[in-house]
This record gives structure tokens, sequence and C-alpha cells, in this order.
């Protein structure tokens, strides 16, 4: 039976053979291009140097012993490249994309269900839209990028974001998922969206935000991923020209942050 905000044109295309990326927004399995999943080559030797960015192999030295199979993503506009702005030297590719290939390095037939086309989604709306299928998909995996919209929105309720995302992480976990990876987002005052004079209030409802999503997870046995206390000093490349969009750089250094973290798991 479908969930909430079940729709059919995300339903999951599992024909045998198949070897594309579904056009309408589930990935098949094998079916990430080796260039949109951020493979190895010299013109993206710009990230391979940076110690943020996992190095040419990294990723599938760290997942080669990974034992899931089905992944789902759920969130934000964060998990999509659309208007991302390309660093030379980086690759264009979605951080959730370079994380669902090394993956599949694990296990070619990998599958990922990862919606696409959505905008500036809260907690809310994500629970409302997205979850529904992630648990009809019943993966073992899922990977959940949010805080965005809640920390660029007029007013912050920290009660109403925490209430939404305990629902979100009880159903998954109370699924098939073993594994929910919760992705909060880079310091969002380096985004250059926001006057400087409002720096030290939206540092302050970030730092909340990320004490009640960590305090969240803890209490449904998930796994924070903080990308802020991940982007190292210097984060000017993080981020895109369109206000709240990661550029490539962002991208790569949050695909590093959840790589290494599942490695750890893994690793434990």
């Amino acid at each position: 039976m479908a969930g909430p905000g079940r729709r059919r044109d995300q339903v999951r295309n599992e024909t045998r053979g198949e070897d594309r990326i579904d056009r309408r927004g589930v990935r098949a399995p094998g079916g990430a291009p080796r260039e949109a999943a951020g493979e190895t080559t010299p013109a993206h030797a710009g990230e391979h140097a940076d110690p943020r960015c996992l190095g040419p192999g990294e990723g599938t030295e760290l997942l080669a012993d990974a034992h899931w199979r089905r992944a789902v993503v759920l969130g934000d506009s964060s998990v999509d490249s659309a208007g991302m702005t390309v660093v030379p030297g980086w690759a264009r590719a979605p951080w959730t994309d370079r994380v669902t290939a090394a993956l599949r390095d694990a296990h070619p037939r990998f599958a990922c269900l990862h919606p696409r086309g959505r905008r500036e989604l809260p907690l809310s709306h994500i629970r409302s839209t997205q979850l529904g299928d992630a648990l009809d998909f019943n993966g073992d995996l899922a990977l959940l990028a949010c805080g965005g919209p809640e920390l660029r929105a007029r007013s912050f309720d920290p009660d109403a974001m925490e209430f939404e995302l305990s629902r979100i992480l009880a159903a998954l976990r109370g699924a098939t998922c073993q594994v929910v990876l919760v992705v909060s987002p880079f310091d969002l005052t380096k985004a250059g969206e926001v006057p400087a004079a409002q720096h030290p209030a939206l540092r302050a409802r970030q730092r909340l935000l990320v004490e009640r999503v960590e305090a969240v997870v803890l209490r449904h046995g998930c796994v924070h991923v903080d990308l802020a206390a991940h982007e190292g000093p210097s984060s000017a490349d993080l981020w895109g020209a369109r206000p709240g969009r990661l550029s490539s750089g962002g991208h790569a250094v949050a695909a590093a942050a959840v790589v290494r973290t599942l490695g750890r798991l893994l690793a434990t």
C-alpha cells in the first residue's frame, strides 16, 4: 500500500538487466554514469588534493565490506545537483550520487531510491511527500538531509523541527532501515545569502538545531553527520552562486563526510 505522498512516477524500475538512470527519478541498479558518480579522472585533481574530500579509491576501500543493498535518500534541495556551481577541479556530482557510487562499488547491484526535483523542503514536507515512498522501497540504509529550510525560514520552531524529525526516524527505524544517517548543513553564514549583521543570530539558531538533531538521533539509535564540523577553516568554495545551493566542492566535502562516517560504522 502506498504511503503518504506516494507518486506513481517515483516507483522503482527494477527490470532485470537495465543499466540506466530512470527518467522518472529513481536510480536503477548500476545506473549511475561513472562521470556523474564522481569517478576519479585527471580533471578532478583539485578535489583529490583536498583532505576534506575523498582521495582516489578511498570510498571503495572504506565501504568494501558494506552489507547494505538498498538505500533511500530523503531531503531538501542539498541532495541534488540543480543549480550547482562547478568549481574547477571538482566533479559535477551531488554528494548522494558520490556516496551511492562508492556503495555500488562494494555491491554492483546496489539500488537507491533518490527523489529528484525537490526544493527547500522542511521536515514536515519531507515526511508528507517522501517518507511513504521510502518506506515502500524497503531500504536497509537511509540518508536524510535536513535543516537548511528550517534555518533559512523567517522563524524557527525547534520543538516542531524535533517532533517532525522524530516521526521520520521512528518510521524508518521501525521499518527495514538498519542505519539512518541524518545530515545537517554546512555553516549557513558562509553561504553569502545572509547579511553580516544577522550572522550571530543565524549561528545561534544553527547551534540549537544541531543540538536538537543530535538529541533525536541518539533517541532513535541513528547517526548524525554535522557538515559544519567537516568544512574546515576555509569554506568559501562550498557554496554556489545560487542562495543555499552547494557548489561541486561542497558536494565533494559532504560526500566524504558521509562515506567516512559509514566507514567508521563498518569498522566498529
